[in-house]
């Protein structure tokens, strides 16, 4: 089982989600003690709409989701409720000819969840960096999401979702959620989001520190998604037979 136990433990999964949740509170706790506890007076006052712009996502039919696609969906399924992304929510998907090149999400792109259908709206309003595209080669995402985009004078994107995964940002949608059984979060909450505004020198080298944390969950999710579909394969052969623990070894 040497093959396995190199390329696959349960352990080292676990261990890798633990890493970045610890990343992930890391990069929180700078991005408080630079905007919350001691910001700088001087830094310009704005929303978020002067630093980025918005795409809404792709209004899927049913008949475009299959069972195989180089092709993938994020989607609301791709938000953990307590906090940071997965890639087991991902759908294949055949997308028509009507998907925009902007409805395409690239690795490290920010997307928030503007539609929830859990009880305690813990996902409505959560923003997360697309850390991994899965098994896929490329990612679209759904109307219920939305991309967050930044703007060409600030192309600091991992400041930008450092700003958007604050609870802050979270306690500034619930004011903009409607709904009942179905949430859906209005189109005015990212736009007319309050931020401060660092000088672009600072701003570049908090993006910087930021993007080393990022950076560094993204290759964890990279390598559990390996060690999954690493168990997918092997595993299923094994108990059939098709597979003996002697191939491996060798």
């Amino acid at each position: 089982m040497r093959v396995i136990n190199r390329y696959y433990t349960h352990k080292q999964v676990l261990f890798n989600k633990r890493i970045n949740d610890n990343l992930e509170q890391q990069a929180q706790a700078l991005f408080k003690s630079w905007f919350v506890e001691k910001p700088n007076p001087q830094w310009t006052k704005g929303s978020l709409s002067d630093i980025a712009s918005f795409v809404g996502g792709y209004s899927y039919k049913g008949d475009e989701l299959v069972d195989s696609s180089n092709t993938g969906m994020a989607t609301i399924k791709n938000y953990n409720r307590s906090g940071g992304f997965k890639t087991d929510g991902f759908k294949a998907i055949n997308p028509s000819d009507k998907v925009k090149n902007a409805q395409y999400a690239e690795l490290f792109e920010i997307l928030v969840a503007h539609t929830d259908l859990t009880q305690n709206a813990e996902v409505i309003g959560n923003a997360e960096l697309v850390l991994s595209l899965g098994e896929y080669n490329k990612i679209i995402f759904s109307m219920d999401l939305v991309k967050v985009l930044p703007s060409s004078s600030f192309p600091y994107r991992f400041l930008i979702a450092a700003m958007l995964k604050n609870k802050l940002f979270k306690g500034h949608c619930q004011g903009y959620v409607n709904g009942t059984t179905v949430l859906h979060l209005n189109k005015k909450a990212l736009p007319e989001y309050k931020v401060m505004i660092p000088t672009d020198t600072e701003a570049k080298k908090m993006n910087e520190i930021l993007g080393g944390y990022y950076k560094r969950m993204s290759e964890n999710l990279k390598e559990n998604d390996m060690l999954e579909q690493l168990r997918d394969t092997i595993l299923p052969k094994l108990m059939s037979g098709e597979l003996k623990i002697n191939d491996l070894n060798c």
